[in-house]
């Protein structure tokens, strides 16, 4: 149930919905847009980063709430993943500031 849609959009557009796949091709699509992005100085992109990364915490942050205390388990990986979304968000904060001081400067 929890690998598919972070086990809320299955209920929300149904089992067989499209949005309702598994959570690794969320995560892709999100660590290739933090490639792609990261790759540019645009306003835009930095703000899309900082964005996604935030909403990236927060689905680490409940995903790690149901592994501990509905799953009762411990996964590596999961916590891995856990703490680079975390740095993720950390890295496109600092980036974004630092983009902000140039622009200001320009």
């Amino acid at each position: 149930r929890w690998g598919r849609g972070f086990g809320l959009l299955g209920s929300i557009f149904g089992k067989d919905g499209v949005l309702n796949q598994p959570n690794s091709v969320f995560g892709l699509i999100f660590y290739i847009l933090q490639l792609l992005l990261g790759m540019t100085a645009s306003a835009v992109a930095a703000l899309i980063l900082m964005t996604s990364s935030i909403v990236s915490v927060v689905g680490s942050l409940y995903l790690a709430y149901i592994l501990y205390f509905v799953l009762k388990e411990f996964c590596i990986i999961c916590v891995i993943t856990y703490v680079l979304n975390f740095i993720l968000l950390i890295i496109n904060y600092k980036r974004l500031v630092y983009l902000n001081e140039a622009w200001k400067r320009q």
